[in-house]
């Protein structure tokens, strides 16, 4: 098949072709993702399994969200490559699609420079489109952000956040990137129950997007339903074997919480996210834990890299993301590893 041709007859700039295999009980399914304009390969994956007629229906089930998972969700390769695009372009001059694409660039690098160049992009484009529900969703996000990364902070965060979100929600109510916004504000937030329902919604209304199963799982887990929240993170990988990195985080604190440091620093290592801080605190803790102070102490260099304050903010920090339990685990570990902060008395 000539994929330029192809491309140029259907007006696509992606095409997606496929062949299946039989030998004997067994199937071979091979995908592959080509940008028609340059012709590159951009992602390719075969699938092997056994075959049996009346079982057709329940592989088509277990293929389909490995495939729509890995092209096509936020950190999809079909996102990764528009987002690339994207960038080299002028920001001010970036349609609403665009700036929304920027924005899930973003989201996959999570650098402060990313940050405030996505939110100025989304402003402006929510001001020039007011009725396109996705600008409004991806910039609640970076709203809420600023809340709990520190990137370019400015007043009110989770408000700005909560009520993006909420417009989100009004204009696309059947789109589950709206009610997955509106959960991460009401979870920031602390408001559970209604965290909780919105996680759900969202769930509910798209079983296929492997990044949004993770984060709502991650958050789920993190409010105290650690079961189902890592079941969630853990299909979510299974859904996409190129996920992203910060995937393995609910099961790092689940395996931390519960004194399982071996398991948790061999989680803690496949995370390879060093840019936010959470991964320089997993480190840093679970090394410590081991009595692997060495280890833990590079860590902690890292982490105050990044955050030169942490260890005056770590119980502010810790405590937007986990139950006070868990924070003074980790804090626990965090001296061990040679990190210095103050005890909750000698805070007041």
């Amino acid at each position: 098949m000539d994929i330029r041709a192809a491309g140029k007859e259907l007006g696509a700039r992606y095409v997606m072709e496929g062949s299946l295999r039989q030998a004997g009980a067994r199937l071979r399914i091979a995908v592959q993702l080509i940008d028609a304009n340059s012709g590159a390969h951009l992602w390719a994956e075969t699938y092997d399994r056994a075959f049996q007629p009346d079982s057709i229906f329940e592989l088509q089930d277990d293929i389909v969200p490995r495939i729509v998972s890995t092209i096509a969700d936020m950190s999809g390769v079909l996102t990764r490559s528009m987002g690339e695009a994207v960038r080299s372009k002028n920001p001010a001059e970036l349609t609403p699609y665009e700036a929304l694409l920027r924005g899930c660039s973003y989201a996959e690098r999570m650098t402060a420079e990313d940050h405030a160049v996505a939110r100025d992009v989304l402003e402006r484009a929510v001001q020039q489109a007011p009725n396109y529900a996705d600008c409004w969703a991806m910039l609640s996000i970076l709203y809420v952000d600023e809340f709990k990364t520190g990137f370019n902070v400015r007043p009110d965060s989770l408000d700005r956040g909560l009520a993006a979100a909420r417009r989100a929600v009004e204009l696309a109510p059947s789109n589950h990137f709206a009610p997955s916004v509106l959960a991460s504000a009401q979870f920031f937030r602390k408001e559970r129950q209604a965290f909780r329902i919105s996680a759900e919604r969202s769930l509910a209304l798209n079983p296929l997007h492997g990044g949004n199963i993770a984060y709502l799982g991650m958050l789920l887990a993190f409010s105290g339903d650690w079961e189902r929240g890592c079941a969630l993170t853990q299909r979510a990988m299974e859904m996409n074997a190129h996920h992203l990195a910060w995937f393995w985080f609910a099961s790092f604190f689940n395996a931390y919480r519960k004194g399982d440091y071996p398991l948790a620093l061999n989680i803690a290592l496949k995370i390879n996210f060093r840019g936010i801080w959470g991964t320089n605190v997993a480190l840093a803790a679970a090394h410590a834990q081991l009595g692997e102070f060495e280890a833990a102490r590079a860590a902690v260099q890292d982490l105050l890299v990044l955050r030169p304050d942490f260890a005056a903010v770590s119980r502010e920090e810790l405590g937007k993301w986990w139950d006070p339990l868990l924070v003074e685990q980790l804090i626990d570990g965090l001296r061990k590893a040679g990190l210095e902060i103050p005890s909750q008395a000698g805070r007041l």
